[in-house]
Order: C-alpha cells, then sequence, then structure tokens
C-alpha cells in the first residue's frame, strides 16, 4: 500500500517496480502459508521459485542506480547468473520440490556484494547525498543486514536439517521472519 500511495514520486524511476514486485512478494507469501497450514503440503517447490525472482529484481535495481560503468556491468552478470544458477541447481543439483539452498547462499553472497557496490559507488559520488533522503541506500542497508543475517545459517542449513539439529526448518524460518523487520 505504501508503494502504491508513493507511486506519484517514483512513477518515473525504476523504483515503480516495487508495486508488482511487492503484490508478488505478498501472493507469495500468502500462498506459501495456505500450502504449510492449510493443505499441509511442502511449500519449497513455491520459494525455488520466488527467491530467484526476488534476487533478480534486486540485481536490476542495483544495476538501475549505479553510476560506475563497471559496477553496472557486474550486475548485469549477476542479472544472468542468478536465474542460470537457480535453473541449474533445480535441474541438476537439488531438484525443484526440494528447498534450494545452494540458491539462496548464492543469491545471499550476490546481494551482499551488490550491497557494498552500491555503497562505493554512493562515496565515490561527486555531489553531496543526502543519505537520509536516498532510497536505494536504505535498500542497500536492508538488503546488507538481511543477507549478512541469514547467510551463515543457509550455508550449514543443510547439515542442520540433515542431522536433525533444525529438521522443520524452525530456527531458520524463526531467524528469516526477523531478518524481514529489518528489510
Amino acid at each position: 500500500m505504501v508503494s502504491v500511495y508513493c507511486y506519484m514520486a517514483i512513477k518515473d524511476k525504476p523504483m515503480v517496480w516495487f508495486i508488482p514486485f511487492l503484490l508478488f512478494i505478498v501472493i507469495i507469501e500468502h500462498t506459501g502459508m495456505y500450502i504449510r497450514e492449510e493443505l499441509h503440503k511442502v511449500n519449497s517447490w513455491l520459494y525455488n521459485i520466488s527467491i530467484p525472482v526476488e534476487f533478480f529484481f534486486y540485481s536490476y535495481l542495483f544495476k538501475s542506480y549505479f553510476r560506475d560503468a563497471r559496477f553496472k556491468k557486474i550486475a548485469l552478470v549477476c542479472l544472468w547468473f542468478i536465474p542460470v544458477f537457480a535453473i541449474g541447481n533445480a535441474v541438476f543439483s537439488q531438484g525443484f520440490y526440494n528447498f534450494n539452498t545452494h540458491t539462496l547462499v548464492a543469491g545471499n553472497v550476490v546481494m551482499i556484494m551488490l550491497c557494498c557496490l552500491y555503497f562505493v559507488d554512493l562515496f565515490k559520488r561527486e555531489e553531496e547525498t543526502v543519505l537520509r533522503k536516498d532510497p536505494m541506500f536504505w535498500i542497500s542497508t536492508g538488503l546488507l543486514f538481511f543477507n549478512l543475517g541469514e547467510l551463515p545459517y543457509t550455508i550449514f542449513m543443510d547439515y542442520l536439517i540433515v542431522h536433525r539439529h533444525d529438521q522443520r526448518a524452525m530456527l531458520f524460518i524463526s531467524l528469516n521472519s526477523k531478518l524481514i523487520y529489518i528489510l
């Protein structure tokens, strides 16, 4: 609702894509809860689709807001890498119906890298920038904290689940839901 309210301020900027993106996320989250809680079925396949879409979207935003040509090229490579890696992982490694932790780890690393590049890009600018008025600064900050918080768990997620330390991924769900507030 906030993104729709801000439409006039963002209508000519890449931020306008937040409106359908956030709608997509709300639909995915409600569908995922419905599948898990009402149908009592596994919803991993749904997140194997939505997570790469999220990483793709944020990579697109970074590409749009980078001023340094090298950073734009890196973001463009990430735009291609994320879907290719996610499809390859689903087809050849972890499967479509198992939660694709390798894709999540790769995406976390890509997001952390792009956030750091954005901060470098931002602080290399000649003109003075008021950070509290720069939406991409706040998006980058939220993404950095979110992905830094999620990465350690996702690296060890397969081990923790297989060895029954977090068999139903309740620790992951708890950690992720708290990190979403930061994001």
